[in-house]
Order: C-alpha cells, then sequence, then structure tokens
C-alpha cells in the first residue's frame, strides 16, 4: 500500500545576519561624520552648513588617498538600504513532499528473546540493507526484553 509523506522545511538563510551587518557598518560612519560635524559647531538642522562641511573636509584613508565626507556618506547610505533589504526579505517556505510506494510489511524476530514484531519498510530500502543476503537489520530496542538487539528478517 502506497503511503505519502508531507514535510514543511522553512529555508533561513543567512542574508538577515549579513543584512545587520551591513546596517551597522553603513551607520557607523554617518555617525561618525555627524557627531564630527557637531563638535566642529555645526547646527544639524542647518542643512546648507552642513552640506558645506561634508564637502569642505576630506577623508584619508592613507597613502595620500582622501575623498570628501560626502562620498563616505553616499556609500554608507547605499550599504544601509542594502542591508535593511537583506532584512526585508522574508524566509522562503519550502513544502516537500515524498511518496513512498512499495510499503512492506517485514516480520522481525529478537535475537536474544525470539520476540516477533512487524516493521514497515519500504522495498528499496530492504535492498539498501542487502536483504535478502543480509537478514538482519541495525540495532532496535525489543519491545519484550527491552534489550537492544539486532533483529533478524524472518519473513515479508
Amino acid at each position: 500500500m502506497p503511503r505519502s509523506t508531507r514535510k514543511t522545511m522553512v529555508a533561513r538563510s543567512s542574508n538577515q545576519v549579513l543584512g545587520l551587518v551591513l546596517t551597522i557598518l553603513g551607520l557607523a560612519p554617518i555617525i561618525v561624520v555627524l557627531l564630527n560635524a557637531w563638535t566642529s559647531g555645526i547646527s544639524l538642522l542647518n542643512l546648507s552648513a552642513l552640506y558645506e562641511f561634508l564637502w569642505s573636509n576630506p577623508f584619508y584613508l592613507g597613502f595620500g588617498i582622501g575623498f570628501e565626507l560626502f562620498y563616505l556618506v553616499i556609500v554608507s547610505t547605499v550599504i544601509i538600504i542594502s542591508g535593511l533589504a537583506l532584512l526585508a526579505r522574508r524566509m522562503r517556505q519550502i513544502e516537500e513532499v515524498t511518496v513512498v510506494s512499495d510499503d512492506l510489511a517485514v516480520t522481525l524476530e529478537c535475537t536474544v528473546c525470539k520476540h516477533r514484531w512487524e516493521e514497515h519498510f519500504s522495498q528499496t530500502q530492504l535492498q539498501a540493507m542487502g536483504f535478502p543476503q543480509n537478514r538482519t537489520i541495525s540495532r532496535r530496542r525489543c519491545q519484550e526484553c527491552r534489550k537492544f538487539t539486532r533483529p533478524k528478517i524472518i519473513g515479508l
């Protein structure tokens, strides 16, 4: 008798962690620039003075390489937007349907107390275990004697 099992897996991506890191890395230079402007005596509400401050003060990386703070603010804004876009992405829900056919009832026998019980295996599962040459399966706990054993396959 064929049976089907349905599993729902939620795929979490590492994009959320990357989005959080990018957002924090984007906010840090903007906060530093605004604090530098505020300590220089420029009011943050006076946009023309702030704009002039961003264009007049260079930021040096080293080795004589420098650029205006305005470009640093633009790059930081792009990094923040990309980080927030990664954070806004939802987790995808993937539904996986597995159809198992040729389900067989197999009679097993405990090697300790000779108790018999039935379990269901698919035909491909039995072939993977080496049946019919290998008539023992992986360890199971016997329901009668409660010992772990490698039961023998008695019949199908």
